[in-house]
């Protein structure tokens, strides 16, 4: 077991993190979060090793227990981006003080950076899974193939089965719950990761356009799909999810709007540069808080921005 630790950053709370990833559907088996530690299961950018980490929180420190590999450094880059500990927590608060809505978030959901997917590749495997099947079943077919194909990494005593890798994705002949197209879908992914189309720190370097565009090239990858991968799966920070209208509802409810559409959701953040991302994903938790989060016309909503997406 190998050990890293990061300065906890200011403002910063890994209970907050924890919290999120508690009642995070989609990252069912991803994430195990308890009173003593959160720990976190997943494969490892360009590697693909399965690992797992348990974090803990004391003394001004985040400490991280580490298994399943010998590259510390490639787990502290990745844990850091998924919780946001290598973003200027002091610049994070200023954009709440910049704009007091913002403000009023950040101490909704106190200590909070963000949650992000592991990778572009567990996005997307996540995002063809759950195409078109409510969240619940989505996890189980996920957790499912995990413990089926996946490996198993044991930390402190408890294991953890982790997604299977792209190499073990390709071998698997059929799943239940999973028709022929999604597996085939699947294994797309997976080539496309094997050729490292789904690298984060690429998808990173591209402006979002040309992102976008090169995840939609991939099968059965739509504009809502591509922009979980790009948006939650590399997890950047200052971008603007237009394929996603829960953020839109949570944007009209926070302001106090009767309704918001994609350009007052660009003029108003503006306001939030450099960390657009982060305050839309407290516009979506938001709503989540106030009830809104299964609003019967987020089907036709979705779709809609899509096929706007697509026209651009």
């Amino acid at each position: 077991m190998k050990r890293i630790f990061w300065q906890t950053p200011t403002g910063f709370s890994l209970q907050a993190s924890s919290e999120f990833y508690a009642g995070f559907t989609p990252g069912s088996g991803m994430a195990v979060a308890d009173a003593q530690q959160l720990t976190l299961a997943f494969r490892l950018d360009q590697t693909f090793e399965a690992v797992a980490v348990g974090l803990r929180e004391g003394e001004g420190k985040i400490l991280a227990d580490v298994e399943g590999t010998a590259d510390v450094a490639a787990v502290r880059k990745q844990v850091s981006r998924m919780l946001g500990l290598d973003a200027d927590a002091k610049a994070w608060a200023k954009v709440g003080e910049k704009d007091p809505v913002v403000g009023k978030l950040q101490r909704e959901f106190s200590g909070f950076f963000t949650a992000a997917k592991p990778s572009p590749y567990d996005a997307a495997a996540w995002g063809v899974i759950a195409a078109r099947i409510n969240m619940k079943q989505a996890a189980r077919i996920k957790m499912g193939l995990a413990a089926q194909y996946g490996d198993t990494v044991t930390l402190h005593g408890r294991s953890h089965a982790v997604f299977p890798s792209p190499k073990q994705l390709l071998q698997v002949p059929a799943f239940e719950g999973l028709s022929e197209v999604k597996l085939s879908r699947l294994k797309g992914i997976a080539v496309a990761a094997l050729e490292g189309k789904l690298d984060a720190e690429v998808l990173r370097g591209l402006d979002e356009k040309t992102a976008l565009a090169a995840l939609q090239e991939l099968e059965g990858v739509g504009p809502w799909t591509a922009s979980h991968i790009l948006y939650r799966g590399a997890a950047l920070i200052d971008a603007v999810p237009e394929a996603e209208p829960r953020v839109l509802h949570g944007l009209a409810a926070a302001y106090g709007l009767k309704a918001a559409t994609v350009e007052t959701m660009r003029e108003l953040s503006e306001n939030w540069r450099p960390f657009r991302m982060w305050v839309c994903v407290l516009l979506a938790r938001h709503l989540g808080k106030i009830g809104g989060w299964n609003n019967k016309s987020l089907g036709k909503e979705r779709a809609k921005a899509g096929r706007a997406l697509m026209r651009t």
